[in-house]
């Protein structure tokens, strides 16, 4: 898939997106080293065609660094069970499902900070940011 130019597309008039250079491999296997999953086909994708879009899909670093913290959070029930690639800005953060098998990939699911409430938000990362920049996520 083109993923810079679909992000382009349904991002087009917002200001705030900007499209970071791609990840390295490097970068990708040492996000699946920090978290102990393996990341999404089309995660991986994206990523090596830009590393996150500064608005809400998030960078290999932010991936990495969202998902330790929010781990360590014992203030909720544990957050080990999603794998966060993506936030709006208000405390809630979108990610797959990570099950005994591994990291469901055609699921994303919302993690709503103040209920810690987990729902279903998309079919894929490709639907949750086509929805996110419509506003109908």
């Amino acid at each position: 898939m083109m993923w810079r130019q679909f992000v382009q597309k349904v991002s087009a008039g917002n200001p705030n997106v900007r499209l970071n250079p791609p990840a390295s491999n490097r970068d990708i296997q040492a996000a699946e080293r920090a978290l102990g999953v393996r990341l999404p086909s089309d995660l991986v994708e994206m990523l090596r065609q830009f590393d996150g879009d500064s608005y809400f899909v998030f960078s290999c670093q932010q991936i990495i660094d969202t998902n330790l913290m929010l781990r360590s959070v014992t203030a909720w029930m544990p957050l080990d069970c999603l794998l966060f690639v993506a936030g709006n800005g208000c405390g809630d953060y979108f990610g797959y499902p990570i099950t005994g098998d591994g990291v469901k990939e055609t699921d994303i699911f919302m993690w709503e900070h103040e209920y810690d409430n987990r729902v279903f938000k998309a079919n894929g990362l490709r639907e949750a940011i086509e929805k996110y920049y419509a506003d109908a996520l």
